[in-house]
């Protein structure tokens, strides 16, 4: 009887470590996929802020200038961060900024399309 008491306190033990250990392993898992998620966030990051960093120079040399077409601009420097477009539909603006930034305070790179396409002005500011 003795025997058989400690044989089920033993299988028991082992049931509870396994299920800590599973446990464990989820949350091991959980913790893994949060770190790829971050590194591809990090990763996004430096290509947006690279990109900003190319469209602000061009701006400044006259590189980028009015006259080019969305098409070539994509092509040369990559998507924007965000593309607002107005309600009338007659302009696009193309918002290119740095990670550091956010929407509404930093610097910016703001690039202004007519309906047709067409770079109508291109602008750095800070918010």
């Amino acid at each position: 009887m003795r025997v058989a008491m400690q044989k089920i306190i033993m299988v028991s033990c082992v049931i509870l470590l396994l299920s800590a250990f599973n446990c464990c392993a989820e949350g091991l898992g959980t913790l893994i996929e949060l770190g790829k998620s971050q590194a591809e966030i990090q990763k996004q990051y430096a290509q947006e802020t690279k990109a900003f960093e190319i469209v602000k120079r061009e701006i400044g040399s006259g590189v980028i200038k009015k006259g080019m077409n969305k098409t070539a601009v994509l092509a040369k420097y990559g998507a924007p961060v965000v593309i607002v477009s107005d309600l009338d539909g007659k302009r696009e603006d193309w918002i290119y900024k740095p990670a550091e930034s956010s929407f509404f305070k930093g610097i910016r790179a703001t690039l202004f399309f007519t309906a047709e396409g067409v770079l109508d002005e291109a602008k750095v500011e800070e918010r």
